[in-house]
């Protein structure tokens, strides 16, 4: 009887045990792996899942297709060209750029002034411009935006039409049983189709080429370096500077004299014998004339 009172009471005390440790283990064992739903929970779940993300997701957004070709012109006033330069060459070397023509005048061997056109990809040309205007003084800024797209893409529907075109026309021209006449007119369209293929597509090449790079005149101006003071000049070179201006206009004298003179020398060539002849004229008059005699006065009674 002790023995099985012993055995009762450890029973008891194990199933009281078991029932306060049941809700801990089934609490989880629902955490870690829910039940299986049935058909009807399937479905509704399934459709409830399907309705969530439906309304969670936004509206896809419509891919910018545009076609718009970015030019600007900047001027600025900088304290020396070659330093600009440098800076330049690097913002253009992280932007993915490069220098497309440039034009540099010289003043008294120095750079006065320069032109530079570069070609940007054309999400940079925008965070490019602030970076610029830090390199000196801005005088002068510009941009333009133009948008291509109705040519862009009107000219690749004529070019799908040129295309197909094209193909029919060189079923045509491979036919067996068309004439000569028939082949040569069909090649002679076939060429015509073909030019206008090549310049929609050269149109076309264009417009990308303008579209993914942007272009950007620079115009840099240095400036100008201070004039030193004027320095008086000594008595010395007051003497050697009025000397050499008498010498000068002396020598212009001589020379304005010696083209006077040559002016001068057809007239002296008919006015010499002239002058003679008249001298001896004038001569000959004078042994002509009758000699005056000169009397006494007669004396009076």
């Amino acid at each position: 009887m002790r023995a099985i009172t012993i055995a009762l009471l450890g029973a008891l005390s194990v199933v009281s045990c078991s029932k306060k440790d049941a809700p801990a283990d089934l609490r989880r064992s629902v955490t870690a792996e829910p039940p299986a739903p049935t058909a009807g929970s399937a479905a509704a779940g399934s459709g409830s899942a399907a309705a969530e993300p439906a309304q969670s997701l936004s509206p896809a957004q419509p891919a910018d297709r545009r076609k718009v070709i970015h030019t600007g012109r900047i001027e600025l006033v900088v304290a020396g060209y070659d330093e600009a330069r440098s800076k330049i060459d690097a913002l253009l070397n992280d932007a993915g750029g490069y220098i497309d023509s440039t034009r540099v005048n010289r003043h008294r061997g120095a750079v006065s002034a320069a032109t530079l056109v570069v070609r940007i990809p054309s999400g940079a040309f925008a965070s490019l411009l602030p970076r610029l205007a830090q390199l000196g003084e801005v005088t002068g800024e510009a941009t333009d935006a133009a948008d291509v797209t109705d040519q862009y893409v009107d000219t690749e529907a004529r070019l799908a039409s040129a295309q197909q075109l094209e193909k029919r026309l060189l079923e045509l021209a491979t036919a067996r049983n068309a004439t000569i006449d028939q082949v040569l007119a069909v090649e002679r369209e076939l060429a015509r189709v073909r030019g206008e293929i090549e310049g929609y597509q050269g149109h076309l090449k264009q417009w990308s080429d303008r579209v993914a790079l942007s272009t950007l005149t620079i115009e840099l101006m240095t400036r100008s370096a201070e004039l030193a003071g004027a320095v008086r000049p000594s008595l010395g070179s007051q003497s050697s500077s009025a000397l050499r201006a008498s010498l000068t206009a002396m020598c212009d004298f001589a020379g304005w004299l010696a083209v006077v003179l040559i002016a001068l020398l057809p007239w002296l060539v008919v006015a010499v014998p002239v002058f003679l002849v008249m001298r001896r004229i004038a001569r000959r008059a004078r042994r002509t004339l009758p000699a005056a005699v000169a009397r006494p006065p007669v004396a009076g009674p």
